[in-house]
């Protein structure tokens, strides 16, 4: 295989309650629709996987409804989707991915250990590494220890999620992913949330990108990333909008 196609975002805050427009009746409904909005979209690019970076609830108290919900909609995805726990969403005692199997969604690869671990997508020879926030705390480096390549993987994909520390800044903040990190990732693309607004992370060697948000336009519109990986040409990365929500 020598190109793969990816569709990228996080952060969609499903049962959140703090932001809605006026033609939904309940702030729940806003990031049911745009959840469902923003997977169509991504869904005409036609991508051969979508990744999930964290965040697809907003708390783990989402009522069970919502939960239900969200696992028939990304079993219908007509493509493989890779996805990790958030901060909001993290792996807490008792909390969503506790009480609801999603790993017995058939089309989803989701990394819960704390550790980090390599799951395959055969179909398309592609290794995706990340880890399961547990606590988002100082001490959790969410690409930290990253492994390197596996040998027979046409395609590295790693995700993260947590805040951006740039060259030279200290940060007390937690679940830290520094740029010293990102650069020294041996990733074809590193697909990374926590930051609702969209931001490119692209080096001569490295390719990764905070995805924003698609219930969020702080970053001047909801947005969603699309990645073409070739083997021959190199990654392209693109950020869009999600039609509609621009506030430019």
């Amino acid at each position: 295989m020598e190109s793969l196609r990816l569709a990228h975002c996080s952060d969609i805050h499903l049962d959140g309650d703090h932001y809605h427009h006026d033609q939904y009746v309940e702030a729940g409904d806003y990031y049911r629709a745009s959840f469902e909005k923003v997977l169509v979209e991504m869904r005409s690019h036609d991508p051969d996987i979508m990744l999930l970076a964290g965040d697809l609830f907003d708390a783990n108290s989402a009522t069970k409804e919502t939960i239900e919900w969200s696992m028939e909609l990304i079993a219908d995805q007509p493509c493989p989707v890779a996805m990790i726990p958030g901060n909001h969403d993290c792996l807490i005692e008792g909390g969503i991915y506790q009480r609801h199997d999603f790993k017995l969604i058939p089309n989803l690869t989701f990394i819960t250990a704390e550790e980090g671990e390599t799951l395959w997508i055969e179909e398309f020879g592609v290794a995706v590494w990340g880890k399961g926030m547990v606590d988002h705390s100082p001490n959790f480096s969410p690409i930290g220890g990253r492994p390197d390549r596996p040998s027979g993987c046409e395609f590295y994909i790693g995700m993260g999620h947590g805040i951006h520390v740039p060259h030279g800044e200290p940060s007390h903040r937690s679940s830290p992913i520094h740029m010293a990190e990102i650069e020294d990732s041996p990733f074809d693309y590193l697909a990374l949330g926590h930051h609702h607004a969209a931001m490119k992370l692209v080096t001569n060697d490295v390719t990764a990108s905070y995805c924003g948000s698609p219930t969020d336009t702080v970053g001047g519109a909801a947005t969603y990333a699309m990645i073409e990986i070739d083997k021959t040409n190199g990654t392209k990365l693109e950020i869009l909008a999600v039609p509609g929500t621009e506030t430019d």
